[in-house]
């Protein structure tokens, strides 16, 4: 018969249902700077060994910093050992340490680890715009110096960085100093909150010459692209970039490559993703079949602008992909690339928006229909 207990030894000051558990385990996994706490005769192993767990029977311990529910091996275990009797035993972790240290509720933090896990800037950095409170669990590559480098431009934020809380050295500054393991609390006194994750097309920045889809055909594109929270999209010839301003304000987790070759169109995106507060559009100054190669694998694409390149572009797509075309030409073009690809279909947008021609007199100016073809790529 085997029990497994997950206890948290928290930040070194470890509870007495904690300390109960240890001296009962007849097999302990541990970070070696727990052995300390470990009475002598105990059989231990390294916590990166829990692996042979299914080897053992009797009453195993998993010893493991902070608490085990918070970026910890919980989730692990109980996917990994589905069928076992699995206790867990909470413990003060380092996020309620500089909590309570600096007199600050967490209820409503938004909680992000580099601790051994993937980080990109854009989440990052969203996610301090739009919470008040923003914990972030550290190590040597997503560090305190990489997410100081990160907030220089968002104005005003506190601070804090948690160094070897509950241990003799603990220390708690504004500068990083490279010590570890260290915890962030960011405090920001002014977070973003859109207005409208779907603007109107007065409320962006725009440039002459430059295309920018209409808001009615703008709804259309976007509910077709079957976006997604946590995916990669890409968004070719964003001209003014609102397609992706209005996929990064849904979806402000999710990385967007907005591809686009004008310079002048390219000023006019970054400028959209400073207004709107957004970090994760990466914005690729270049000819779409020059860089869209190297992107990482899309889920959704939307080509907008392909200035020639469509059937290029349409070779390198994942995912679901929507083509927005004005032209006949472009429209049989992509017809004819598309139309053998999953989940096909085809929908004419004709959009007519009223306009004073006197006083008391109003018409509906009709503008150019776009033919919009949405598929799931089968090529790639």
């Amino acid at each position: 018969m085997r029990e497994v207990i997950i206890a948290g030894a928290g930040t070194g000051q470890i509870t007495p249902e904690v300390r109960e558990a240890i001296n009962s385990a007849d097999i302990i996994f541990c970070a070696k700077r727990f052995r300390e706490l470990i009475p002598s005769g105990k059989r231990i192993h390294d916590i990166m060994g829990y692996p042979e767990i299914e080897n053992e029977q009797g009453r195993i311990l998993l010893l493991v910093s902070g608490d085990p529910g918070l970026f910890s091996l919980l989730s692990v275990i109980k996917r990994r050992f589905p069928g076992d009797n699995i206790r867990v035993l909470p413990g003060i972790s380092s996020l309620q340490a500089i909590c309570a240290r600096l007199g600050e509720s967490w209820h409503d933090a938004a909680i992000l680890s580099g601790h051994g896990r993937a980080l990109s800037p854009g989440v990052f950095l969203n996610t301090v715009e739009r919470s008040r409170i923003t914990i972030l669990f550290c190590d040597k590559n997503i560090s305190p110096e990489w997410a100081c480098d990160r907030l220089r431009d968002i104005p005003n934020l506190d601070v804090f960085i948690g160094e070897n809380l509950g241990t003799p050295d603990e220390r708690i500054t504004s500068r990083p100093s490279g010590a570890e393991p260290a915890i962030m609390l960011i405090r920001n006194n002014q977070p973003y909150t859109p207005a409208n994750i779907f603007p109107r097309d007065s409320e962006f920045i725009r440039a002459e010459n430059i295309v920018m889809t209409h808001e009615a055909v703008r709804a259309v594109i976007l509910s077709r692209l079957n976006l997604k929270a946590n995916s990669v999209f890409w968004d070719i010839g964003s001209g003014t970039g609102s397609i992706s301003v209005c996929a990064g304000l849904a979806f402000p987790y999710s990385e967007i490559h907005s591809v686009e070759y004008k310079p002048e169109a390219v000023r006019v995106i970054r400028e959209n993703a400073s207004k709107f507060h957004l970090h994760n559009i990466n914005i690729h100054e270049a000819r779409a079949l020059n860089v869209i190669a190297g992107l990482p694998k899309p889920e959704s694409v939307f080509v907008g602008g392909s200035e020639g390149e469509l059937a290029g572009i349409l070779e390198h797509v994942s995912g679901h992909v929507v083509v927005a075309c004005v032209t006949l030409e472009t429209f049989a073009q992509a017809y004819r690339i598309m139309s053998d690809w999953k989940n096909f279909e085809a929908v004419s947008v004709s959009v007519s928006a009223s306009r004073h021609i006197a006083a008391s007199s109003t018409l509906m100016k009709a503008q150019a229909p776009v033919m919009i073809i949405s598929a799931d790529c089968v090529c790639v």
